[in-house]
This record gives C-alpha cells, sequence and structure tokens, in this order.
C-alpha cells in the first residue's frame, strides 16, 4: 500500500474533519517508512521564518513559540498577567542564568496575550499546523520568585484556570499536539509535594485538553529518580534525552506504554561533534524490539538554541547541521520488521564513544 508522506501526516494537515489527533494517528500504519521528526524548539529572531525553515527541511513536528531560556520565564510570566518590569538575574543548575520574575503575595493570574496560540494561528495561514510549546505551571512557578507567604500549591491554584483558557483556544484553533516543557524534572531532589503538584496540573490540563495531544518534555540529562512517576503522568508523548539521559532508556522501554509517542533525543543539541548515524540507527533498532514505528519521533536531546560563544553565522551552520542529521537519521532506510530479530538493548550502546567521520556522539 502507499503510505502517507509523515511530513504532512504528523502535522495533520490532511486529517479529516473532526478526527482527533489520538485517532488519526492510530489509523496510519504500524510499518512507515520513515520515522517522525521534531526540533523541541528552535527559537529563531522570527516565528514564520524558523517555520518555514524547518518545513523546507523536513520537520514532522515543527516547534512554535520558542524562546531563549534566559527570558523564557519572563515571557510566560507577561503571557499571564505578571509584571515584569522588576526582574532579578537567577541561576538554574541545569540550564543556567536566567531573568527570574518575582511574584508579589496571592499574585493574580488571567490570560493577558495567548502568544502560542497566535503564532500557532499565523503558521497556520501558511498551510503549516505547528506544535506550540508552554513551559508547565508548576515549572513555572517554581522558577520564579515568589513571597515567603506564598507556595506552589496555592499559586498553582490561581495559574491553572488561565492555562486552561490557553490550551482551549488552541484546541479551538485546531492544534493538534502541545509540548509542555518541565525543566524542574531535572533536578533530583524534588520535594514530595512538588512532584503532587506536577502531578495534579497534569491530570487537569489532560482532562480539558480535548482532540489535543500532550508531549511532556524535561530538563536535560533526563529524569533520574523521577522517572518511575513521570511515566505515570497523562502525557500522550514523553521525550527521553538519549545523549545525557541514556540511563533512563532501559526502564523506560520496560514500562511505556505501547499506544503512547516516544520522542527520542538522539542528536546532541549542544555539542559540535557530528552525530553517529549509525550507532543511532542500531539504538532506534533496539527501541523497535518493544515500541512501534509509528510511535516515535527522532528528535535532539533538548531545544535546539546554538551553543554560548559561537558567532550567528557558526550557530546557523550548527542548527542547520542538528536538522539534516535528524531528517536523515528518521528517512534514511526503511526500519526493519519488529518481526525481525535483533538483540536486546545494552546500556553500552549508548554510552559516549568517538564519532565516525560519516556522522549519537554516545
Amino acid at each position: 500500500m502507499d503510505f502517507v508522506p509523515l511530513m504532512y501526516a504528523a502535522c495533520h494537515d490532511d486529517m479529516p474533519e473532526g478526527e482527533s489527533s489520538r485517532h488519526y494517528s492510530s489509523i496510519h500504519s504500524r510499518h512507515p517508512t520513515r520515522l517522525l521528526t521534531a526540533t523541541l524548539g528552535v527559537p529563531f529572531a522570527s516565528e514564520g521564518r524558523g517555520v518555514a525553515f524547518l518545513r523546507a527541511a523536513g520537520i514532522s513536528h515543527i516547534a512554535t513559540a520558542n524562546s531563549p531560556w534566559h527570558s523564557r520565564i519572563v515571557q510566560t510570566a507577561r503571557m499571564f498577567g505578571v509584571a515584569t518590569d522588576d526582574t532579578v538575574l537567577a541561576c538554574e543548575s541545569v540550564n543556567g542564568e536566567y531573568r527570574q520574575p518575582l511574584l508579589r503575595q496571592a499574585q493574580p493570574f488571567h490570560l493577558v496575550h495567548n502568544w502560542p496560540y497566535d503564532v500557532f494561528v499565523a503558521a497556520r495561514r501558511q498551510g503549516i499546523t505547528t506544535r506550540p510549546i508552554l513551559l508547565g505551571p508548576v515549572s513555572f512557578l517554581a522558577l520564579c520568585g515568589m513571597t515567603k507567604e506564598d507556595n506552589i500549591g496555592q499559586g498553582l491554584m490561581r495559574l491553572l484556570l488561565a492555562y486552561i483558557e490557553c490550551l482551549e483556544q488552541l484546541t479551538t484553533a485546531g492544534c493538534l499536539w502541545v509540548q509542555i516543557d518541565e525543566p524542574i524534572l531535572a533536578h533530583p531532589e524534588l520535594s514530595a509535594a512538588t512532584l503532587t503538584h506536577i502531578d495534579v496540573a497534569w491530570r487537569i490540563l489532560a482532562e480539558i485538553s480535548g482532540g489535543t495531544s500532550l508531549v511532556l518534555v524535561g530538563g536535560a540529562g533526563g529524569f533520574g529518580p523521577h522517572l518511575p512517576f513521570v511515566l505515570q503522568l497523562p502525557f500522550d508523548g514523553l521525550h527521553i534525552d538519549l545523549v545525557y539521559g541514556y540511563r533512563d532508556l532501559p526502564h523506560v522501554l520496560n514500562h511505556f506504554p505501547a499506544d503512547r509517542w516516544l520522542s527520542l533525543g538522539l542528536v546532541d543539541a549542544c555539542g559540535t561533534v557530528p552525530t553517529h548515524i549509525g550507532i543511532a540507527r542500531t539504538i532506534v533498532d533496539q527501541i523497535l524490539n518493544s515500541h512501534r514505528r509509528d510511535r516515535l519521533m527522532i528528535v535532539p536531546s533538548e531545544a535546539l538554541g546554538g551553543e554560548a560563544g559561537l558567532n550567528e553565522t557558526d550557530v546557523t551552520v550548527m542548527l542547520q547541521q542538528k536538522i539534516s542529521e535528524i531528517v536523515s537519521l528518521a528517512a534514511s532506510r526503511q526500519w526493519r520488521c519488529q518481526t525481525e530479530p535483533v538483540r536486546e538493548f545494552c546500556e553500552n550502546d549508548i554510552r559516549f564513544v568517538p564519532c565516525a567521520a560519516d556522522s549519537v556522539r554516545h
């Protein structure tokens, strides 16, 4: 049979009217000739130019509502009516320095500017259905400054209504995928209370998401001790960092539901060393032992933002290299049928090794 080109299947531009993304994805073949691709975010100065660039490159899931890490929390604060005139420079142990908004006591939240909705609609007018990015509500609150009289639990109850409105507007506009980033899940010492707040937030957002599929992206380096907790959250897709968080993979393969999407971070988003396509192919083949190929995406280890210290020209060259590696890995050959024997996954397969000239830096 003829397969629907996955660049279009992923974005659902030809989806039958009224079909949800969950149903639509299930009616495609389980044996596609190429895998889906995504970037997790590329903060182009012009969102429209970035969308066009990624579409031309063959990326399936084009992320919109991108912003660099250092200004991301401030931008989210503005979305939800938080004054950002007075910010302080804070440092997050995984991602580095950022501008930190200061929440006043009993800070109210309301949706002032649904920026993810605006850029989604702008891309839709070009005939491209994108995947907007939201910073998770608990991650947002944890990365803001709070008064000693307030806490994340109290703030979350006020903030969730604004997130629900944001998500409902995206769903009404025909958005079929939303990426929700939870960078605080990279921290091994989160309190039980914080994990409970994340659980509550995700269950509420999943309940009202309707036909919109939610993809969970954690922080760089994997989920560590939080992985069992993460796997029970009601996401439709989960991203795993196979460059710096490769130790998560054996547990994921043993416990991940086969009907959910698995985002494979096989291309190093930060380093300039080329990806070893041969080793990456082998890892994907091993994953296909336990997971459906029509539920896999090939992505970078984290959002593509350029390496610190590189000039603009070098950053552009590096982005082009990373995107070409993602597309090459997804489309380089027809993946073997799951009935074919493949040796079991071994952790040593994804340790860092010297890269070949054709080139996952593993």
